[in-house]
């Protein structure tokens, strides 16, 4: 049986709305398709950029770490940077790359920028977009020391190559009685209370610094331009007894010039610690980078002087 007609409405112009539905269905999911593929491509390529963003920070952090290494042996810390970015992948100037070093006194920054290349997002018009990194370094001499042993000695005594050779450790004195507080030669050394470490004041009795050593140190940072302080000269011969303890082990020292004005830190290895009537102190003095309670402090004294420690640390 034949379907009755609506009123007012012809074959012509039932066929007619149709196709005009049809033809709105088609744009709607023409644009719900490039939304769709705009929405997957923002989640793909964007994870891709986290990751191409890791592997640039990696890149950083070595560049970074090689410039600062390159510092320390008197080389290009940019040509350094560059050449260890390259290797992990980011060629200065290749394919949009750029790899920027700035030197800043001991501060080294090195910025890698590299465009991300997109597969999916372009149909949202991001072709690419870039993808930028930074890492810093601090490095240099220390010229702080956490936990330091109450013990200084003259830079003439590290740089006395007699004094850094492990198979014969040097042997050290104390100073002459009397006013002569501040080791002077290559084969002295004196006791401190670090003045300005917890309060205390500068004119320490034995007790003082002997509780700084029974503490394995100070358990402060006492800094290059901190005003120390030797002990008064003469026997203090409980002190070589408790320094006997913590003989084999290696710590922060403070190294002073002629008036006892600190020039810097080195680490001494404790081999011997004799309180009779020879009452001697031996050791050698290390060579290390990195050594973990040096510290470089903004704000204060630089280290006059480069005595055995070295420091390349990321701060950023």
């Amino acid at each position: 049986m034949p379907r009755p007609m609506l009123a007012g409405s012809s074959p012509a112009t039932r066929c007619s709305r149709r196709e005009r539905e049809h033809g709105q269905m088609l744009v709607i999911f023409a644009l719900a398709l490039i939304a769709l593929v705009g929405m997957v491509g923002l989640i793909i390529d964007g994870g891709d950029s986290f990751l191409q963003r890791r592997d640039q920070q990696n890149a950083a952090d070595a560049a970074a770490m090689a410039a600062g290494y390159a510092s320390a042996n008197s080389q290009d810390a940019t040509a350094a940077a560059k050449t260890v970015a390259a290797a992990n992948g980011y060629t200065n100037g290749v394919n949009g790359t750029t790899v920027t070093v700035t030197i800043t006194g001991g501060s080294i920054k090195v910025d890698v920028s590299k465009p991300h290349q997109n597969y999916f997002a372009g149909v949202m018009g991001f072709t690419s977009w870039g993808v930028s990194t930074t890492a810093s370094v601090q490095a240099g001499t220390p010229n702080g020391a956490y936990n330091p042993m109450p013990v200084i000695f003259n830079k003439k005594a590290f740089d006395n190559p007699a004094n850094k050779n492990s198979n014969a450790p040097g042997a050290f004195d104390e100073p002459g009685s009397g006013n002569a507080d501040v080791p002077s030669t290559s084969t002295s050394f004196n006791w401190t209370i670090f003045c300005t470490a917890n309060g205390n004041p500068c004119n320490a009795n034995s007790s003082g610094v002997d509780a700084i050593i029974n503490n394995n140190g100070t358990g402060t940072t006492i800094q290059t331009d901190d005003v120390i302080g030797p002990l008064n000269a003469g026997s203090h011969t409980s002190l070589f007894s408790s320094l006997s303890s913590v003989v084999g082990n290696a710590y922060p020292v403070a190294i002073v010039d002629d008036s006892g004005a600190v020039q810097g830190w080195a680490w001494f290895h404790i081999t011997g610690s004799v309180g009779g009537s020879t009452k001697q102190i031996s050791g050698w003095f290390e060579e290390q980078v990195n050594p973990g309670p040096m510290v470089i402090t903004a704000g204060h004294g630089a280290a006059l002087g480069n005595f055995g420690a070295y420091s390349v640390k990321l701060t950023n």
